[in-house]
């Protein structure tokens, strides 16, 4: 206290600057006290702004006006639906649209909603309109092979680059903005809850409508399926956005609670899985599909990890903290032995793009892993805090949208599109 006190009856700007970074906590006592006892002061006005600033205020204030949202939204859903049916009234091969355009409408649709729903920005509507359309032109461009293990990989990676791409338009186009990335991975999580409740919702109304229209002997369901249940699972992530953007203000936390919560437990089966692993035959080193089950178990818990630091406030729980480091440790062993199994598959049997492609996401979540675990035992005693764990999670986000990028446009070449 007496530090800041100095510094600020010195000026000093750059040890004030350095003080909350170091301690996020004791800053911001130390600043409610002297904010009450000098409110008018100019430097102790400018950390209140900083401090106290709500980024969806001031885009509220400055959002283009839009009398009701939600008809662009319907309108946005009824577009991609009417696209998505396509092959329905012209000759496309459906296993050659589907794979491609639907990750890309839904995505797509999320792109066009955030560039409408925010300040009239012409260089990113711009940005918006070029990206979709060169994404689109990839996807066109791409051969029709459906034994090439390199397209299979493009293909399931593009949906990370348009969520890159979602990103960056989410973030009015300010993708060094570490605060911007932080609040897309909270909008991330709150989409993956909502969706599903939305499906949920969905699923339930099926159900009845089905069983209403069959008390009076009439059969709706190819014709249901065929146009309701398409439209409904194309726009449950845009619907389910609005519900988060306009309904709940932006201020749902649900994905973190829920990642908080099931820390412990996903940290028990962790724990538990690589000790039943232990006394079993089956391994991830000669088993592909054992090894297809470990990447999809360590992308969930790296998930429930990302989720649970950055949805949390400032306050701080040893417990959860301890929670989490653990289950950071314990993705760190997941990812080393798919790492190893991977490796060792290479060398015995050959390089290929399948191969490449899961090598590069595992090592990057691995160093990922590290760079958090090191932050996270640093936070623990007391030589960092949650803040610059946070920064730590968004920091790292262009180079997974540079391996994304890289499966897309020149796996499938160096491969020869085998």
């Amino acid at each position: 206290m007496d530090s800041l006190s100095t510094a600020y009856k010195n000026h000093d700007a750059l040890a004030l600057e350095q003080a909350f970074h170091e301690n996020p906590e004791a800053f911001r006592q130390w600043f409610g006290i002297s904010f009450a006892q000098h409110p008018d002061d100019e430097v102790l006005k400018a950390w209140h702004a900083r401090l106290f600033f709500k980024e969806k205020d001031f885009q509220d204030k400055n959002r283009r006006p839009v009398k009701n949202i939600l008809l662009y939204t319907v309108f946005i859903s009824t577009i991609i639906w009417a696209i998505a049916k396509i092959p329905a009234f012209i000759t496309v091969a459906e296993d050659w649209f589907y794979p491609r355009f639907i990750p890309f409408l839904v995505l797509g649709a999320l792109i066009t909603y955030f560039t409408i729903n925010m300040p009239f920005n012409k260089r990113l509507a711009m940005q918006s309109s070029i990206g979709l359309f060169l994404l689109f032109l990839i996807l066109m461009i791409l051969p029709n092979k459906n034994n090439s293990d390199s397209l299979i990989m493009a293909l399931i990676h593009m949906p990370l680059v348009l969520i890159s791409f979602l990103g960056f338009v989410f973030g009015g186009g300010r993708w060094r903005d570490i605060n911007s990335r932080l609040k897309f991975i909270r909008y991330v999580g709150e989409l993956v809850i909502f969706t599903a409740l939305v499906l949920l919702g969905g699923g339930v109304l099926t159900v009845l409508t089905f069983g209403l229209f069959s008390l009076i002997d009439l059969s709706i369901e190819e014709w249901y399926v065929n146009y309701v249940l398409v439209w409904g699972l194309m726009s449950a992530p845009l619907i389910a956005t609005w519900v988060w953007d306009q309904v709940m203000k932006q201020e749902s936390k649900l994905a973190s609670v829920i990642a908080n919560v099931f820390s412990p437990l996903f940290l028990v089966l962790t724990i538990g899985y690589l000790l039943a692993l232990m006394g079993e035959q089956r391994s991830p080193f000669s088993d592909r599909e054992f090894l297809i089950i470990f990447n999809a178990l360590l992308l969930v818990v790296w998930g429930i990890t990302v989720f649970s630091v950055t949805g949390r406030g400032e306050d701080r729980s040893r417990l959860l903290d301890l929670t989490n480091l653990s289950l950071v440790f314990v993705t760190l062993i997941i990812d080393a032995i798919t790492l190893s199994a991977i490796a060792y598959r290479i060398v015995e049997f050959g390089i290929t793009p399948n191969r490449m492609a899961v090598s590069g996401a595992n090592l990057l979540i691995f160093i990922h892993l590290l760079w958090i675990f090191y932050e996270y035992v640093m936070e623990i005693r007391g030589r960092s805090s949650l803040e610059v764990i946070k920064q730590t999670i968004a920091r790292f986000l262009p180079m997974y949208t540079a391996w994304s990028l890289f499966v897309v446009v020149l796996l499938p070449v160096l491969f020869g599109f085998q």
